[in-house]
């Protein structure tokens, strides 16, 4: 049970439902539950912070609530390129059915953001048992979606070469011809495509609330002309699904667990004799959920083992960076250990406490709790696989920084594959920040390029007051961080591991990091490699990038 008085249970559904995998925060007496269904592709990364938060505060007020991730997304068994918005609709189906078979007498509420919102709206009227409400966040319909994508997309091709290589109108050709376009590391087939362009609103004749964060609010009106059930609720929040770093959702799931129990009357629904129709750790044969203490609560993550019979190579910890979970960016941990599981790694991918699935809230994270609770991770691996071969870690951004912290004091830690390592104390220029600073100047100056910002601007749907913020906001850190970092510094002199550096081309602080450890690791004479990926950004948006990032990580590792 965790610190918040709900049991976590993780898992993938019954064979017979499909390779679903979900995570269910269940508390001790069941009268209502929620089915969330997630938005697709960075989007989902992005908002697991604010799912989580409501998931837990709809736990507390009685509801058992299940994230869903369906196949091909997530921790969820298949390819990304075989995930279509059929499947996803079957698997949302298949996933309301369990909540129901497992919680009877309970009525049950669905949850949808953005496209996932579209998707929920649209298949409830379908569903054998229709739920008893909806609860649309910040909907969007599958054209909207897809153009937004594709200007993100395009925005990225012109950091990285100074020019989108390729228009948009040649992109939604190749997708017409039936080809797949490559979405910021994830394959946007012909098929998804197809099924994304045919989301849009519609109708329900039962109760709901749609909520509008942002100043475009056309779509949760259209929402509510074939929806006339659903209550508006407008509520000013930043793109908390499209935001690198945390936003403070709160208010939003409070408002949300508010709606669902004065609209939704809650009965009983939990049966103590009734046994689990699932194993609750099994996501396939050879990886499931684990969870153990932490200083802050309890941590969850995944674990992949080697098949039976592969030689032994190793233990890798994955650590994500400041505001991920343990997919990493792009689902590129996913694809990651599932590989080096094959070729011999047991691989452990970590939510720090407040990320993820892990307890502990968001807000009071720092990097000396991350550097604790991966501590802890390391420890948990040495006795879950004693025999599992020496240990490393992979890790990327803020989680570099977190990785060096944990092995300055754990000497069994042989190898450290750092992606996007920012460098740290002394070695950090004073130029950093500038550098972050003309980056976002850049990038604005791009989307100022572009029809769609200008169409925003006359609607009055750009946050200027976040614009503004970006610009002139550096990042900063305290003395006390600095000294701490020194002080890591100055015990990572004696290391005698390996550690290989990946920077992108384009990632404005790659030159001046990659230099500053270059020079560091060469006086005190640690074993390093650096490898540089051609044009690609900070966290490898696009599929050729991380292959790269991958076959250089696997090939180091050896």
């Amino acid at each position: 049970m965790s610190r918040d008085a709900f049991a976590v249970e993780a898992g993938r559904l019954p064979d017979g439902d499909g390779p679903a995998v979900f995570c269910l925060r269940r508390p001790p007496a069941v009268t209502r539950t929620a089915l969330i269904v997630p938005p697709p592709f960075e989007e989902r990364k992005a908002a697991r912070a604010a799912l989580a938060a409501a998931a837990a505060a709809l736990a507390r007020t009685g509801c058992a609530a299940l994230t869903l991730d369906p196949a091909g997304t997530g921790d969820a068994p298949g390819d990304d390129a075989a995930f279509t918005v059929e499947t996803w609709a079957r698997d949302l189906h298949a996933a309301a059915a369990w909540l129901r078979r497992r919680f009877p007498a309970a009525p049950q509420v669905w949850l949808g953001l953005r496209a996932g919102a579209a998707l929920a709206l649209r298949e409830a009227a379908a569903d054998a048992a229709p739920p008893a409400a909806l609860v649309l966040w910040e909907p969007v319909e599958g054209p909207a979606c897809v153009r937004q994508l594709l200007q993100r997309r395009l925005v990225n091709d012109m950091l990285a070469h100074g020019r989108a290589r390729v228009a948009r109108a040649d992109i939604e050709r190749q997708l017409a011809a039936g080809g797949t376009v490559d979405l910021d590391g994830f394959p946007l087939t012909a098929a998804l495509h197809a099924g994304l362009q045919s989301l849009g609103a519609a109708a329900w004749p039962g109760p709901g609330l749609v909520v509008a964060t942002g100043p475009d609010t056309r779509p949760a009106e259209a929402c509510c002309r074939l929806a006339p059930g659903l209550e508006r609720l407008d509520l000013r929040l930043p793109p908390f699904w499209n935001t690198v770093g945390l936003v403070d959702t709160a208010p939003l799931a409070a408002a949300t667990a508010d709606w669902i129990g004065r609209r939704v009357q809650g009965r009983e629904g939990n049966r103590p004799d009734q046994s689990d129709p699932t194993d609750p750790t099994d996501l396939l044969p050879a990886e499931r959920f684990v969870s153990f203490p932490g200083a802050g609560g309890v941590l969850r993550g995944v674990l992949h083992a080697p098949p039976p019979g592969t030689p032994v190579r190793g233990r890798l910890l994955f650590l994500p960076g400041w505001s991920g979970d343990r997919t990493g960016p792009h689902r590129m941990f996913v694809r990651a250990a599932r590989r080096l599981a094959a070729r011999g790694w047991t691989c452990l991918r970590l939510d720090y406490g407040g990320r993820g699935d892990s307890d502990g809230a968001p807000a009071v994270a720092t990097i000396a709790s991350m550097t604790a609770d991966a501590q802890t991770a390391l420890a948990w691996l040495r006795a879950a696989a004693p025999d599992g071969g020496p240990l490393a870690i992979a890790a990327i951004c803020s989680g570099c920084k977190v990785a060096l912290f944990a092995a300055a004091d754990a000497p069994d830690v042989t190898r450290l594959a750092l992606w996007s390592a920012e460098s740290m104390g002394s070695l950090r220029a004073g130029a950093t920040g500038r550098r972050k600073t003309w980056d976002v100047l850049r990038a604005y100056g791009r989307k100022l390029l572009q029809r769609e910002t200008w169409r925003k601007l006359l609607r009055g749907q750009v946050r200027a007051r976040m614009v503004g913020r970006a610009l002139v906001q550096p990042e900063v850190r305290s003395a006390a961080e600095a000294r701490a970092e020194d002080a890591t510094l100055g015990r990572l002199r004696s290391y005698r591991g390996s550690i290989l550096f990946v920077y992108g081309g384009s990632d404005p602080d790659a030159a001046g990091s990659s230099a500053a450890y270059d020079g560091f690791c060469t006086r005190h004479n640690i074993a390093h490699i650096r490898h540089t990926v051609p044009h690609a950004g900070h966290s490898y948006y696009g599929l050729e990038w991380e292959a790269e990032v991958l076959r250089t990580t696997e090939k180091w590792l050896g």
